[in-house]
This record gives C-alpha cells, structure tokens and sequence, in this order.
C-alpha cells in the first residue's frame, strides 16, 4: 500500500517512479504504525481509567471500614471513661464525706477542750484576782498569753486541716490528669 498523493507529488517532482513508490510506501508504513499506537493508547487509557475507578472504589471502601471501626473504638474509650469516672467521683465524695467527719469530729473535740480549758484558766485567774489585785497586771499578761497560744494552736490546726483539703484537691487533679492520661493513651492505642 502506498499514498497515492505523495506519490504523484515526488513524480511530479523529478524523482524516479521507483523511488517514488518507495517513499510512498514507507510513509503509509508510518501511517499504519501511527494508528496501530493511536489504537493502542486508547486502549491502555481506558484500562488505565478503569484500573483507577477500580482503586477509587477500594480505597473509599478501605476509608469507610477504617471510620466504622474509629467510631466503634471511640464509643468504646468514652463508655469507659465515663465509667471510670463515675468510679473515681464516688470515691472522691466517699473519701471527701469522711475528710468533713473526722474534721468536723476533730473540731468539735478541739473546741471543747479549749472550752474547758479557758473555762479553767477564767476560774483560775478569778480566784486570783479576788486574792491578789496587786498581781492582776502579771496575770493579766499571763491570760493574754495563754489566749494568744490558743489562738496560734487553733490557727495551726485549721491550717493543718486546709492542708489535708488541699491536699484532697491535688489527688482529686491528680486522678483528673491520670484520667485524662489514660484516656489519651486508650485514645493513641484504639486509633
């Protein structure tokens, strides 16, 4: 097969019939080959299309599978850390309720003794001011002593007990921040 075209054009051109037909000849050879590749690449485009809806269609597949069990895996953590804060908010107010008793028992025994104790020394300190008003300066100073360490053993005491309160606070963050902790581990180890 040739191309009847050029062929004429290279005759009219002064090349010989022979070379002519070969050129001709070769030229269709190249049109052939050129649509064989045009065939060809419109073949592998479309396998190529179909190859990539193929791994589209797999990969939102793969997507979903990995959100269901993302979400399954969250639902799971959050049931857990509500449980497991339910937990550690009962014990907190268990062991706060029981911190309020033994304050409050240990006030209460406090302030009676220190009751009975100033009710002592007013006695005390009566009797002796009936017998010696020459000396009621010395005990004068003696009682405000005495009230003066009174008041520094009740500060020292609600001080003690506003320390063990604070120091309920610090556990009570402290297993707020280990909750929180663990729940980003759960977090790390289920996603």
């Amino acid at each position: 097969m040739l191309i009847e075209e050029l062929y004429e054009a290279l005759i009219e051109a002064g090349a010989s019939e022979e070379k002519a037909k070969a050129a001709a000849r070769a030229i269709a050879a190249y049109e052939r080959r050129f649509a064989g590749m045009e065939t060809e690449l419109v073949n592998v485009r479309s396998s190529l299309q179909k190859e990539f809806a193929d791994f589209r269609s797999s990969l939102a597949k793969s997507f979903a599978d990995i959100d269901k069990q993302f979400i399954e895996s969250r639902a799971d953590v959050d049931k857990k850390f509500t449980e497991h804060r339910a937990y550690v908010d009962t014990k907190f107010m268990e062991s706060r309720s029981y911190v309020d008793t033994k304050f409050m028992e240990s006030r209460a025994y406090v302030e009676t003794k220190f009751a009975e104790s100033r009710a002592y020394v007013d006695a005390k300190f009566t009797d002796v001011n009936t017998k010696f008003t020459d000396v009621n300066t010395k005990f004068t100073e003696s009682r405000a002593y005495v009230d003066t360490k009174f008041a520094e053993t009740r500060t020292y005491i609600e001080k003690e007990f506003t320390d063990i309160r604070g120091g309920l606070r610090l556990q009570y963050w402290m297993t707020g921040t280990t909750i929180a902790l663990v729940t980003t581990i759960l977090f790390k180890i289920f996603s």
